[in-house]
């Protein structure tokens, strides 16, 4: 492979096989979305105890619900019977529980086990034990966040840290209110692409003045 120095004002781009080799595309999932910090929902959509919604966060569905108490809950978004996945819409609100549509085990909005067929003749299932397999969850900026990792990054050092790298400190980002924004419509795009592309594409505006003259008329210089 051939390669040449770039001057200054450019910025390489990733070889080619980091967006089309799937061992890239796995140690990614592992390493990124499976360990990471994940801004997964607004906290707003989950308005009421027994509203949810799912998210593919890496490889895994993440099920992520207010609790009675008002807290949000996440969740492995599996049975812990027989693996069936336990929530299939993409969100909603159930009263009391949710409910497996295979085995019809039953957990509170809290993840404890509450009820299975002929429970009580298996005493040997502890049914906190058998609950759902919780996920970390953190709550700020009117969004929520989850964690799949079994021993997750300091949310302080890893997120709100970020915001201090960049603004200087974290008042600087929450004094624009964003907790209380409003969500007015959701947008969903398949794209046949590589994430990184996306990210890419979004975090550089070179392109705007071309692609999108109406967007540079309204942002700041």
């Amino acid at each position: 492979m051939t390669t040449t120095s770039l001057p200054p004002s450019l910025i390489a781009t990733l070889p080619g096989d980091h967006y089309t080799d799937p061992e890239v595309f796995a140690r990614e999932q592992e390493r990124i979305f499976e360990s990471m910090w994940f801004c997964a929902a607004r906290a707003a959509e989950l308005d009421k105890p027994g509203s949810f919604r799912t998210y593919q966060v890496g490889r895994e569905s993440v099920l992520i619900s207010r609790a009675r108490d008002g807290s949000v809950k996440a969740f492995l978004n599996i049975c812990r019977h027989r693996g069936a996945k336990l929530c299939t819409e993409e969100s909603g609100e159930v009263k009391r529980a949710f409910q497996c549509p295979y085995h019809a085990w039953t957990y509170g909005l809290d993840g404890k086990l509450v009820a299975a067929p002929n429970l009580t003749s298996m005493p040997d299932i502890d049914r906190t034990a058998y609950g759902l397999v919780n996920v970390h969850v953190r709550e700020w900026l009117g969004y929520v966040w989850v964690c799949l990792a079994d021993t997750p990054p300091s949310f302080e050092n890893d997120v709100m840290g970020a915001i201090v790298e960049r603004l200087g400190d974290v008042e600087s980002i929450e004094r624009y209110d964003i907790d209380n924004l409003q969500l007015g419509r959701r947008i969903t795009y398949d794209v046949k692409a590589n994430w990184k592309l996306i990210i890419e594409n979004f975090m550089e505006c070179y392109h705007c003045a071309t692609i999108h003259p109406e967007l540079t008329e309204v942002l700041p210089e």
